[in-house]
């Protein structure tokens, strides 16, 4: 089991984890929304655009379509303000050791009573991420899942299952190495499918999954009976 790196009362202090806040919950869920938002707001636009721009249309379709043109630039403008903010609360990345994270989440395994943590083997590599973000993230699951016992297994490497990734390998000709998180846990409820949470109003789920997505990873879910659950927080190795 790797054993947490011997810290001063101040550098403990600076490194302790809680759980996730309500206000880092709405700060990845408000980073969600913002990028959706604005994501429509540019096809509103570009459609209203080019709708003024293709042929004769009568005057009241005209000064409708400017209208849309118009009340789409607010509500960019308006998204623009909030891009600040966006970037505030959904944390940066940084170059991590995997060993520091490693060690920064098994630190942290008080957060869930009756859970424990370990490093399967020795670790290598960095995982471009902001670690007090990730480490809370992994004990909000335990958390959520509301098990009293579970076990937390972290590896480096490619996945011992087959993994379909999703944006940060397009054209990877072997299966990339990655910084893996297990949850193993004794319960019926699965929290995750393949598209996110199983229940998106539970807002503190659908924050983990927005941190981990952030960071380029992804989650992975599945049953292992006897009513036995297991997920995979996946994240390339830098």
């Amino acid at each position: 089991m790797l054993k947490p790196p011997h810290l001063d009362g101040a550098s403990r202090a600076e490194s302790t984890v809680s759980p996730l806040s309500a206000l880092e919950i709405s700060g990845a869920v408000c980073a969600r929304v913002i990028h959706d938002l604005s994501s429509v707001a540019c096809g509103i636009i570009g459609n209203a655009e080019f709708a003024e721009s293709t042929g004769p249309h009568p005057e009241n379709l005209q000064k409708a379509l400017r209208a849309i043109s118009l009340s789409a630039n607010n509500a960019g403008a308006i998204l623009g303000q909030c891009l600040p903010l966006q970037l505030l609360l959904s944390a940066e990345s940084v170059p991590t050791c995997a060993d520091d994270l490693a060690a920064l989440i098994i630190e942290s395994a008080p957060l869930a009573p009756g859970w424990r943590a370990e490093a399967v083997e020795p670790l290598a590599g960095n995982v471009n991420v902001q670690p007090r973000w990730l480490a809370a993230a992994v004990w909000q699951i335990a958390r959520e899942s509301e098990a009293l016992r579970g076990e937390i297994k972290i590896a480096c490497g490619p996945a011992v299952f087959p993994v379909v990734w999703r944006g940060a390998f397009p054209k990877a000709d072997r299966l990339p190495e990655l910084f893996q998180i297990t949850l193993h846990y004794r319960a019926e409820q699965a929290l995750f499918t393949a598209d996110g949470p199983a229940r998106p109003e539970r807002l503190a789920l659908l924050a983990v999954h927005e941190i981990v997505r952030r960071f380029r990873g992804q989650i992975q879910a599945r049953p292992k009976p006897p009513g036995r659950q297991e997920i995979s927080i996946l994240l390339p190795l830098i």
